[in-house]
């Protein structure tokens, strides 16, 4: 393929896929505000509420990989469309449950609901080799998300404050099904970018390279930032279902808590949109990660001194500050983690990566809510956890080879590591010559 054919290519590409993520956000946050109330409405207490969270992060735990390893042998094209599947499915039932067991029933499609990791490892793909352009390409497709992330809350929020608090759901199902009908207009290639280059290889030369590359990423670079970023899950989910139970609790009915919510998305947007480019470039590789870390640990600290306060306009700021802070940290980290194995392992890697996030997500709601503790002492909880990540990263990460330019120039003066450098530069000389 040629140049402009694969910049033309690539550009419809990436915009069907951040057309579907936005749409897909837009679906999957128009209930999160109205969550709370429903569950109350029906008869459950917040504990229920936080097991409710803790039930669908455990079918997304489940589900995530199985979505990577089938990513990557059946392309991302054909893997979107059961994706926005599973997803209508899911709203379908959300949106005649008129019980507990119903609401849990209508999480159980949720287990190949990762339309976000599919578009992860396309964008990585289309991006390999250029490490502040995937940062930027990744920090758009965020954008993307928290475009929909702002529009579905404060939409879902009007929708409930009317009395229905199915509408949003009925609404998404019409979302899915347009989703997949956009999925089947990606272009053919697409479909098997993750496959085509590594094609070429010879069958023993692609054995070899996959070992190294994974003893490379897998062993020394990606198993450090999955760790970080599953714990700072264990953090974010603490925080992400006590917050919303706060809001309601001194006032915010459907209406203003949706509102709230789509501020924070706003503000992550912005930060994606036009940040995280520039952060990338003058904190490359692991060092952008380290930083958020720092930012992210005060930003806890403060938001618990702001929610024992009570004064809703505070709280309200200091979480989207936080939401926005906890996006460069997981972003950066993803770019990192990606850009560090080979393309055909990108879908494999993010399966994993989004497997632990939601393993991470299992045990925070349901403490959240019955640990009987107040919001001070959760953000005092996970400032804790946070801090002690931050003084570990630098030291994780020390030693650990990047597979970067910088990194890679660096290989090539180390002769004790030449025959790894010289698999990744034949590797990505093919995929050149083949484009």
């Amino acid at each position: 393929m040629k140049k402009t054919e694969k910049k033309q290519h690539d550009v419809l590409t990436i915009g069907i896929v951040l057309t579907n993520v936005a749409l897909y956000a837009t679906c999957y946050q128009l209930q999160r505000p109205i969550e709370p109330f429903l569950v109350q409405k029906i008869g459950a207490d917040d504990r229920e509420y936080g097991r409710l969270q803790s039930f669908f992060s455990f079918v997304q735990t489940l589900g995530s990989p199985v979505v990577g390893s089938f990513l990557d042998f059946i392309g991302p094209k054909i893997m979107f469309v059961i994706v926005f599947g599973s997803s209508a499915l899911s709203y379908g039932i959300l949106s005649q449950a008129t019980s507990v067991k119903l609401l849990y029933l209508s999480k159980i499609p949720t287990i190949l609901q990762a339309g976000f990791l599919v578009a992860q490892a396309l964008v990585a793909s289309i991006t390999r080799g250029h490490e502040s352009e995937r940062a930027a390409a990744l920090g758009r497709l965020t954008t993307a998300y928290t475009v929909g992330a702002t529009l579905g809350p404060a939409l879902g929020g009007i929708l409930g404050a009317r009395g229905d608090y199915y509408r949003g759901a009925r609404l998404a199902v019409i979302g899915s099904i347009f989703s997949m009908l956009l999925a089947v207009l990606l272009p053919k290639e697409s479909s098997n970018t993750n496959q085509s280059t590594d094609q070429h290889h010879s069958s023993s030369n692609h054995d070899i390279s996959t070992k190294k590359r994974g003893q490379i990423a897998l062993a020394k670079s990606v198993w450090p930032l999955l760790i970080t970023k599953t714990m700072t899950g264990v953090t974010n989910s603490i925080l992400g279902t006590a917050l919303p139970l706060v809001l309601r609790d001194i006032g915010f009915d459907e209406k203003r808590l949706g509102l709230s919510m789509s501020v924070s998305s706003a503000l992550v947007a912005i930060v994606g949109a036009f940040c995280l480019g520039p952060l990338s470039l003058a904190l490359p590789g692991a060092s952008l990660p380290a930083r958020a870390l720092l930012f992210k640990t005060v930003a806890v600290l403060i938001l618990g001194l702001a929610a024992s306060s009570g004064i809703s306009i505070l709280l309200a700021t200091i979480i989207a500050l936080h939401a926005a802070i906890a996006h460069v940290l997981a972003t950066s980290m993803t770019s990192v983690s990606v850009g560090s194995v080979q393309r055909n392992e990108q879908g494999t890697l993010l399966g994993i990566e989004h497997a632990l996030f939601a393993l991470s997500r299992i045990f925070g709601p349901s403490f959240a809510t019955s640990s009987g503790l107040g919001i001070l002492s959760l953000c005092t909880i996970c400032a804790l956890i946070d801090g002690i990540l931050a003084l570990l990263f630098p030291v994780l990460m020390t030693d650990i080879l990047l597979i970067s330019p910088s990194s890679k120039s660096k290989l090539h003066h180390n002769k004790s590591s030449s025959s790894d450098y010289h698999i990744l530069e034949k590797e990505e000389h093919d995929e050149k010559k083949q484009s």
